[in-house]
């Protein structure tokens, strides 16, 4: 029973994938699908890509406009890439680890390849990844320039400079360049935070959040559509709010408990399964002119 529980959690999070990918399409909507097996070994990595490669080919042949993201900052979710023993702890550790980042890259771009390799056997579309700002992959193999890009208090002064030279050295190799990621949290003070803004979450059992923590829906929004003002004028070609919803993080008039505030989630999670929009989710809506 042991070896069927343990992949039980990616066998629902792989159906759950493929069947919002085709709600997507139904809708008309371009979609581009990036599994997440954050802290699984490497061989369940390779297992997950090949699965979402055969969903994004049927969605292809159907008629719908699909890509793959074959991975995401596979240095920091990836097992032995780098130092420590769960994502959130490889990235906390960056700072001091950094001389080992030409290593992580190396395996980085090699992993990638053996990716890149098994998605393309599968689905005959766009494959791309979403690099991390630290990472360096090999963009020769890949059909899109793919980042995460965050703009928090210590790169601030540069970050519209770095998009510039990133969207620059995509389209000088004619690759198209989506940030796959970006997005801040729901509480005063974390856009200057950005990426590590849910650092605030503690507990491991029973998470909470400071009580002195103050709700601020609106900084929250100001950042995304800021972010996407400096994307436009450097011309990226897509981008992606992260992201929708964090169902784990729920909202609580207990203070301390308002784990929605350490959500970067557009809408705010609720104990019962619903969700109610933010102020980011109703800005987004009013920039792409649909109805909230």
């Amino acid at each position: 029973m042991l070896p069927g529980f343990q992949l039980y959690p990616q066998l629902i999070a792989r159906h759950a994938l493929a069947v919002a990918a085709g709600i997507a399409a139904a809708q008309g909507l371009g979609v581009w699908l990036q599994p997440r097996p954050f802290d699984r070994p490497r061989h369940e990595l390779v297992d997950v890509v090949r699965s979402a490669a055969a969903t994004a080919e049927r969605l292809r042949v159907s008629g719908a406009e699909v890509g793959l993201v074959v991975g995401c900052e596979l240095t920091l979710s990836t097992p032995g890439m780098l130092p420590g023993p769960t994502f959130w702890a490889r990235g906390a550790l960056l700072t001091v680890t950094f001389p080992l980042l030409p290593l992580a890259n190396l395996r980085l771009r090699r992993l990638l390849a053996e990716l890149v390799d098994e998605a393309r056997e599968r689905f005959a579309g766009p494959v791309t990844y979403g690099a991390g700002e630290w990472e360096r992959p090999d963009w020769s193999i890949l059909d899109v320039v793919g980042a995460d890009r965050y703009r928090d208090a210590r790169n601030a002064w540069r970050f519209e400079e770095d998009i510039h030279a990133l969207v620059d050295r995509a389209h000088a190799q004619n690759k198209p360049c989506y940030v796959f990621e970006f997005g801040s949290c729901t509480y005063r003070g974390a856009a200057a935070k950005a990426s590590t803004a849910a650092g605030v979450l503690s507990g491991s059992t029973e998470l909470s959040v400071p009580k002195t923590l103050v709700r601020d829906e609106q900084e929250q929004a100001d950042y995304l559509t800021d972010l996407l003002d400096v994307f436009d004028r450097a011309g990226v070609d897509g981008t992606f709010v992260w992201g929708f919803s964090e169902p784990a993080l729920t909202t609580s008039d207990e203070p301390g408990r308002d784990l929605d505030l350490a959500s970067y989630g557009i809408v705010a999670a609720h104990a019962d399964g619903t969700w109610t929009p933010k102020r980011a989710y109703l800005d987004l809506a009013h920039r792409h002119r649909g109805t909230p």
